[in-house]
C-alpha cells in the first residue's frame, strides 16, 4: 500500500512539473514571437516611411514620366533665294480714309495701300474666328506687323496654325501676328502678309510661315516699323 501510494506521489508530481515545463516553454515562446511580430512591424513602417519620402523627392515614381516640352522652332537665317520669303508687290501708299470707309485694294489679301487711322486700328494681336475689314488690318501692317489668313484648311490644320500663332506671339519677339480666315482667299490655303510682301502656301507650313515672319517683322519696307498693335 505504502509502494503503491510513493508511486503515485512521484507520477503525480513528475506530471506537475511537465505540465510547469511545458507552460513554461508555451510562455516563452509567446513573449519571443511577440517581439518577432513588433520587429517586423517596425521594419515594415521604416520600409513605407523610405519609399514615401522618396517618392516625395522624385527618387521614385509610380507615376508616368511628363514628357519634356518640344522647344519653340526658329527661323534661323533664311537665304534670299528661299521661296519663304514670299514676293514683293506695288507700294499702293500708307494714306488714312475715315473710319468707316471702304477702300479699294490692289489685291486682296491687300498688302498695302489707304486704311482706317486710329483708334479703329490697327487691331489687336492674336487669333480671330472672322474676317476683320481689311481696312483695319492694312494699318496692322503699316505698324511692320504679319497678317494670315486661311480658306479651305482642315481642322487639324487650322489648329496647327492657332498653335503656331499662340506660341509665336507669346514666346519670341514676334508678338504683331495676327490670324484670321478669309473664305474667299483664291489661289492659296494660307497667305501670310507683311507691307508690300505676300507669301502664298497650299498647306499650314508652320516652317515657311515662321521664315516670313522672321524676315519681314519690324522690316523697313514698313512705314512705321516697330509701332505698336
Amino acid at each position: 500500500m505504502t509502494v503503491t501510494t510513493r508511486r503515485e506521489r512521484r507520477e503525480k508530481e513528475l506530471r506537475k512539473r511537465q505540465r510547469e515545463d511545458r507552460g513554461g516553454n508555451r510562455q516563452h515562446g509567446g513573449s519571443g514571437g511577440g517581439r518577432s511580430w513588433l520587429i517586423g512591424l517596425g521594419v515594415l513602417v521604416l520600409v513605407v516611411a523610405a519609399i514615401f519620402a522618396l517618392n516625395r523627392l522624385g527618387i521614385l515614381s509610380t507615376g508616368p514620366v511628363a514628357a519634356t516640352p518640344a522647344p519653340l522652332q526658329t527661323a534661323g537665317l533664311v537665304d534670299p533665294s528661299d521661296k519663304a520669303r514670299g514676293v514683293k508687290e506695288d507700294d499702293q501708299g500708307p494714306g488714312h480714309v475715315n473710319a468707316g470707309t471702304p477702300v479699294q485694294y490692289a489685291s486682296l489679301p491687300p498688302t498695302s495701300g489707304a486704311h482706317w487711322p486710329q483708334p479703329a486700328a490697327p487691331l489687336k494681336a492674336g487669333i480671330y474666328d472672322s474676317l476683320q475689314p481689311f481696312e483695319a488690318t492694312t494699318h496692322n501692317l503699316e505698324h511692320g506687323g504679319i497678317v494670315i489668313v486661311y480658306n479651305g484648311l482642315s481642322i487639324g490644320e487650322v489648329d496647327q496654325l492657332k498653335q503656331f500663332v499662340k506660341d509665336t506671339t507669346s514666346k519670341t519677339k514676334y508678338a504683331k501676328i495676327l490670324l484670321e480666315p478669309y473664305p474667299a482667299l483664291q489661289g492659296a490655303k494660307v497667305a501670310a502678309t507683311a507691307w508690300r510682301w505676300r507669301l502664298n502656301l497650299d498647306s499650314a507650313d508652320t516652317a515657311s510661315l515662321l521664315k516670313f515672319v522672321s524676315v519681314h517683322y519690324d522690316n523697313a519696307d514698313a512705314p512705321e516699323p516697330g509701332a505698336a498693335w
